[in-house]
């Protein structure tokens, strides 16, 4: 009776070790050493496919796959040079990451956000219907109503985004405690 969970546990054990994938085993597999730096293939393919994203045009033969190689290594022989100048200690720099770090996080927060709010807006006919009336009496002459539609429902959408998210950022406002000093203002 006891050779049910040995035997099962040998055949997970198996299965595991047999299919280990490729990256795991491509993390341990230097693709170019750079003084103390070790590029890994998983590393180098994580980049090289970051960078097809990003950049339509690229071409992706053996010749570009070398000049890519090329860039990160110029790219790491630089930063080693900047760190060994301990440029990455000086408060400018310090400084600059922590902008670049805050409007990141900020950035992120509104994008958050706006999903959020995009799932939750949304236009009724009745809504449309009145615009396109209000749209009719003040400018006369317009377009079908059929045409026009769909463009004063998007419209409508996105001032309702609009005006959802500044009621966002008053209510962080109203909820948090806020003191000013006005003399040293």
């Amino acid at each position: 009776m006891k050779k049910g969970p040995f035997c099962l546990s040998l055949v997970f054990l198996c299965a595991s070790l047999c299919c280990s994938s490729q990256d795991m085993i491509d993390e341990g597999r230097t693709l170019a050493k750079i003084n103390d730096y070790n590029l890994s293939v998983s590393r180098f393919q994580y980049q090289l496919a970051k960078e097809l994203e990003m950049d339509e045009d690229f071409k992706l033969t053996h010749e570009a796959k070398r000049e890519f190689l090329e860039e990160i290594i110029k790219k790491e022989l630089l930063l080693q040079e900047a760190k060994r100048l301990k440029l990455d200690r000086k408060q400018e720099f310090l400084k600059a990451m922590e902008r670049y770090w805050e409007s990141t996080l900020i950035r992120d927060l509104i994008d958050l956000k706006s999903k959020e709010i995009d799932k939750r807006a949304y236009t009724s006919e009745e809504e449309i219907d009145i615009r396109c009336k209000e749209m009719k009496k003040s400018k006369g002459n317009l377009p079908p109503i059929k045409v026009v539609r769909e463009k004063i429902g998007n419209e409508l959408k996105e001032e309702k985004k609009t005006r959802m998210f500044k009621e966002w950022i008053s209510d962080l406002r109203k909820n948090a405690k806020i003191e000013i000093d006005e003399e040293l203002l």
